[in-house]
């Protein structure tokens, strides 16, 4: 019988792979939080607008594309996909902070 010092078994790739995993879910969750919470320090900003385009989701995240009243177009971020909804055309109060979407009001 022979014993291959180098060999590999099935038991030691599931424990390589599940930890591979584990890291890339972790750093996944780091970084939502990070990119979540760095609007938070930034100033509130309040403005009328006019939603232009949904142009994608990304999950629980939503990106819009608003016409402020002076022509002045901004991206912004929703995380709050399931419980905020904006629709193309909707003309009300948005306020954010930084690039995130803190409420918005229909008028």
């Amino acid at each position: 019988m022979n014993v291959n010092g180098n060999s590999i078994d099935l038991v030691e790739v599931i424990l390589i792979f599940s930890g591979v995993l584990i890291g890339i879910c972790i750093l996944a969750i780091l970084f939502f939080a990070f990119v979540k919470n760095k609007d938070k320090n930034k100033e509130l900003i309040s403005k009328k607008v006019t939603v232009l385009e949904k142009p994608i989701q990304q999950g629980n995240i939503e990106w819009y594309v608003m016409e402020c009243q002076n022509g002045d177009r901004i991206k912004l971020r929703s995380f709050q996909g399931n419980s905020l909804f904006i629709s193309v055309g909707d003309k009300g109060i948005v306020s954010y902070r930084g690039q995130t979407i803190e409420s918005f009001k229909r008028q």
